[in-house]
């Protein structure tokens, strides 16, 4: 989704999205943040308009919570506070992910039980939804999701031996740098 990062991630390149539409492609300055929310959103309209067209959409890529975002829909949370985020993230900077473990305990015992201890942005989330929505995060959970509808979903993946995936993870990031990974991100921080 972000511009300008396309070494970093691994773009198809311009040749590669000439033979195919591609969507969702160069939509976000990199200095914006997308939630899984938002990517949901954004893509269940994409994939609409595709599914208008009589096309099938083809989805690859991305990370295991956005696709569950988009799939399977998110617990009705409150949106993002960035202000009690950072004042979170400050209090776990002084005292330890523990302490915001035993916050998240005393807010919500089950979610804590569900959250480990060490998953600072996981902790963070936690709290700020038992603040926010003044509710248990557990009892949001209940309240369901909203699956994506009307598509017959064939999940595909790779599960290579554990020494090639190391290998081939370490040989994509030596061509990320031989391709100008450095440049592309000092490129950005000039900005």
């Amino acid at each position: 989704m972000y511009s300008e990062l396309d070494i970093g991630t691994a773009k198809p390149t311009a040749a590669e999205r000439a033979q195919v539409p591609h969507h969702l492609f160069d939509c976000v300055d990199p200095t914006q943040q997308v939630t899984a929310g938002e990517y949901a959103r954004q893509a269940r309209q994409i994939l609409a308009e595709i599914n208008a067209r009589h096309h099938l959409p083809i989805l690859v890529g991305g990370t295991g919570l956005y696709l569950r975002a988009l799939l399977e829909g998110l617990f009705p949370g409150p949106q993002r506070s960035e202000e009690l985020r950072t004042r979170l993230r400050e209090r776990t900077e002084q005292r330890g992910s523990a302490y915001l473990h035993r916050i998240l305990q005393r807010l919500d015992r089950a979610a804590a039980a569900r959250v480990h201890a060490n998953d600072t942005p996981k902790l963070i989330r936690a709290v700020e939804v038992c603040l926010a929505s003044r509710q248990k995060m557990s009892d949001l959970w209940q309240q369901g999701r909203d699956p994506l509808q009307g598509f017959s979903i064939l999940r595909l993946g790779l599960d290579p031996e554990r020494s090639l995936l190391y290998e081939r993870i370490n040989q994509r990031a030596r061509e990320m740098f031989e391709g100008g990974l450095i440049e592309e991100t000092e490129h950005l921080l000039q900005k």
